[in-house]
């Protein structure tokens, strides 16, 4: 008897056929019946033969990429002589056959190039006929347990079956492949700026996968290979294909569309978690909570800034402390963050606060920025930023009085050959960091990891320099990516104008019609439009009006845009510069200045070196299944140290 125990115990269980996992053609909803998203069958093996990259958008694209890299991006030199690789002459090489390859060979080429930068400010995505993106229903994560690391399942879809696969499954194999190996083999497709944040991005999209960045997972389904209470399963998934319908927060920039710094693939990542693990989470008023959390489980208090944070405290068995949880710094003005945060500190406890960023999307720069100054006694001195010297980035800045401060930069650097501007704050100066000052006078302790990413690297590093507290890493490293992205590539059109028009031509188009000075205009300028060109009615657009002018199979846009510039903006159909718009469908976005670190760390590049962080700290399984108790109890007993020492 006893030796048939022993072997069932060791028996391998498997579970194979792609029914009764994810649902096909399927809708997911909330507990109140609200809407969250579709799922639908991928038809990898039927895909429409109409071609999704015809010759000529091809072409655009390959020539916009490499002017965006060529002439615009600020870590180019940089990229270039870390990794060895040069991708303009990759795109250029690219560019010889593009008639030789197929729809999905050419998406690979490019994202493949774009992962080769090692910027995940860098992003081309793609067209996909088949849909958002692929899922499987479980997302995995990893610690360590017993100073050996593993693979644990830490949530399963609301709406999904299985015959084996619970919460807390270790998984030891994807597919045949050691999970451990096949993490790290899927990490050369992302783009981190070290090998952490490679590795945690290769780890949170495992079991979901944009299609317009990827494409359709090569295989159709995954077999699983895990233990369930020690003993051995396997369980096969198909890929599906899943759409939001609940649309996730993506960020508000307000006028200012060049003040961003964040990820738009992490925001759909942690939109689709959630719609997938918390759907409860979705309706307006969600259950309450029955009973005090237990030790280590921060209790929620309320949100702020439309759900940008979330507060309340956090009792351990050292007391009770404040707790703040931002997962982005998304915000409409650079002042929104601060105005919502100041009032609330005063309501939390001031033994000492734990500011849990872990997994933050990024957002508006300066206004993360500016939150440091609640917790520092002594004035905060925000990063610098720096263009890098081009034709193009010159041009750009005469252009547009929004970069007047690093116009005379621009000027010196010309004569003296230096390869970047002058570092300014990216926003306003040094005083507008420190308007409000210091509301919260107990220690605080920051908590990050590798997901968090860009504004938030950026505040991570503020924190550090201005020696506001320490910081906790889960990982080795943050994300590393220090700058400032636009999203889109419209943007950049946008800042360069072919160009201007003086003001008084504004009544002239107001009227609807082309008057004989517009005609002169254009001419003057060296642009001939012909007889027969029209003018379309004026739109609402970036903060201002648009009209194109209809010319045969040319469309040039004329706008006023008072904030940018009091004359009109020029934009033709055939660009001086080469630029031109995306084809429809598709959007590039790349770092157009780079974060300079202050203070003890002056002049340091945030970009790939990233943080060093007082504390790497490893997650324990306790802390995937239980809401993180282990971190927060260390976390807080750094507190008591911190007030110990002052």
């Amino acid at each position: 008897m006893a030796r048939r125990q022993e072997k069932d115990k060791g028996d391998h269980r498997r579970s194979k056929g792609k029914e009764g996992h994810n649902r096909a053609d399927a809708v997911i909803r909330s507990p109140r019946g609200r809407l969250l998203a579709k799922t639908y069958a991928l038809p990898i093996a039927e895909l429409s033969v109409a071609p999704i990259y015809p010759i000529e958008n091809r072409i655009r694209l390959v020539d916009q990429l490499s002017i965006a890299l060529d002439q615009f991006y600020v870590h180019l030199p940089r990229k270039k002589a870390i990794y060895g690789f040069d991708p303009v002459r990759a795109l250029a090489l690219l560019r010889l056959r593009l008639d030789a390859l197929s729809d999905a060979e050419f998406h690979e080429n490019l994202v493949e190039i774009m992962a080769r930068v090692r910027d995940r400010h860098v992003i081309f995505s793609g067209r996909a006929p088949y849909g958002h993106a692929a899922t499987v229903p479980f997302t995995i994560e990893t610690c360590w347990d017993g100073g050996r690391q593993i693979y644990a399942v830490t949530k399963v879809d609301c709406s999904a079956t299985f015959k084996h696969l619970e919460l807390g499954a270790r998984v030891t194999h994807w597919n045949g492949v050691p999970i451990d190996r096949y993490v790290r083999l899927t990490a050369n497709l992302f783009d981190g700026g070290n090998e952490a944040a490679s590795l945690a991005r290769s780890l949170a999209f495992l079991t979901y996968r944009p299609l317009t960045r990827f494409g359709p997972p090569l295989e159709e389904w995954v077999d699983l290979r895990f233990t369930v209470n020690g003993v051995d399963a396997e369980e096969r998934f198909a890929w599906v294909g899943f759409l939001a319908a609940a649309a996730p927060s993506y960020p508000a920039l307000g006028r200012n569309v060049t003040g961003y710094g964040g990820d738009l693939m992490l925001v759909d990542l942690q939109n689709a978690r959630r719609v997938q693990a918390a759907s409860q989470t979705f309706d307006e008023t969600p259950p309450a909570p029955l009973s005090r959390p237990p030790l280590g489980v921060p209790e929620i208090q309320g949100s702020g800034a439309d759900k940008v944070f979330d507060y309340g405290t956090v009792t351990t068995s050292d007391g009770t402390f404040a707790y703040l949880r931002f997962w982005s710094f998304r915000a409409n003005d650079v002042d929104d963050l601060v105005n919502a945060l100041a009032p609330i500190l005063d309501t939390l406890p001031q033994t000492g606060l734990v500011f849990d960023i872990r997994g933050n999307t990024g957002g508006y720069i300066a206004a993360g920025e500016r939150l440091l100054q609640l917790f520092s006694s002594v004035p905060i001195v925000p990063a610098r930023f720096q263009f890098r010297i081009t034709d193009a980035t010159r041009a750009m800045a005469e252009a547009s009085d929004e970069f007047i401060r690093w116009r005379p930069s621009f000027t010196e650097a010309f004569g003296t050959g230096e390869e970047y501007t002058r570092g300014i704050p990216i926003e306003g100066d040094d005083a507008e960091y420190n308007r409000v000052g210091r509301k919260y006078n107990g220690p605080v302790v920051l908590i990050s990891d590798a997901l968090a990413f860009s504004t938030a690297d950026i505040f991570a590093a503020g924190f550090i320099d201005n020696e506001v507290g320490r910081v906790i890493c889960t990982d080795a490293n943050m994300a590393a990516a220090g700058g400032n992205n636009w999203v889109p590539w419209d943007i950049v059109r946008l800042f360069n104008p072919d160009f201007r028009l003086d003001a008084k031509l504004k009544a002239d188009f107001a009227s609807g019609k082309l008057s004989e000075q517009a005609f002169d205009a254009f001419n003057s300028a060296g642009i001939s439009i012909s007889s027969k060109a029209t003018l379309s009615p004026a739109r609402a657009e970036y903060d201002g009006i648009a009209w194109n002018v209809e010319d045969g199979t040319l469309t040039h846009v004329v706008r006023d845009l008072p904030w940018m510039n009091s004359n009109l903006e020029v934009y033709l159909a055939q660009s001086t510069l080469g630029l031109a718009d995306m084809p429809n469908d598709i959007t590039f976005s790349l770092t157009m200045r780079r974060a300079l670190r202050v203070k003890g760390a002056e002049g340091r590049v945030l970009e790939d070196v990233g943080i060093a962080p007082d504390i790497i700290y490893r997650m324990t399984l306790r802390d995937l299944m239980e809401k993180n108790q282990d971190l927060f109890e260390f976390a807080c007993k750094e507190l008591i140290l911190a007030t110990a020492a002052s």
